[in-house]
């Protein structure tokens, strides 16, 4: 037992000693200027104190630079995107309607017809007549892709076992043209309050 807690802390000693160092490297290296490849390198080193060889794989934290714009973009505050329902409202009429309200917009990428990143709103955009009147909602853009994989067709069988709060069931259901089944549940209860609100 005892043996067992030396080496633990033994350990425990080390890592935070690697994690002071690289922390403190990475300082050094961007006070100096040192190219972008020093920093990679000294991330790496990093990202191996908390990380198997089986995740960094997984993750693709192997390719230095990706590692790097991931950890940018997590500091970054994840844009506003509403997605149109254009079972009722084409996207160029809704994004019309919301800049004469005070939005500031845009098409979200080349990869989705329906999505529009908010850059600036005077309104609340969860209270407009169109968002109330289901013309938009309020989702981020990476609950579109499971959908957009799924591609729902129209008279199919579809079962959402993680429904909640409703972005990816109704643009499900949207995609469906609102025609077919889809069975929608969620393991946390409460989270369903939401599901049944947004449909």
């Amino acid at each position: 037992g005892d043996v067992y807690k030396r080496q633990s802390l033994k350990s425990q000693v080390t890592l935070q000693n690697s994690e002071m160092k690289a922390k403190s490297d990475v300082n050094t290296s961007q006070t100096q200027n040192k190219p972008c490849a020093n920093v990679m390198a000294i991330m790496n080193n990093l990202l191996t104190l908390y990380l198997t060889s089986s995740q960094l794989k997984r993750y693709q934290f192997h390719l230095l630079f990706q590692a790097m714009q991931f950890i940018e973009a997590n500091e970054n505050p994840r844009p506003i995107v509403i997605r149109t329902n254009t079972l009722k409202a084409k996207r160029k009429d809704l994004a019309r309607t919301l800049i004469g309200r005070g939005v500031s917009l845009e098409p979200l990428a080349e990869w989705s017809k329906v999505g529009l990143k908010i850059n600036d709103s005077k309104v609340p955009l969860g209270a407009t007549p169109e968002y109330l009147a289901g013309f938009y909602m309020l989702q981020s853009p990476s609950s579109f892709l499971p959908v957009i994989a799924l591609c729902p067709m129209q008279d199919e069988f579809i079962l959402d076992m993680a429904a909640a709060p409703g972005g990816k069931t109704t643009y499900i259901a949207h995609l469906m043209k609102n025609k077919g089944v889809i069975i929608a549940n969620d393991s946390q209860k409460p989270r369903t309050k939401a599901l049944y609100a947004n449909f």
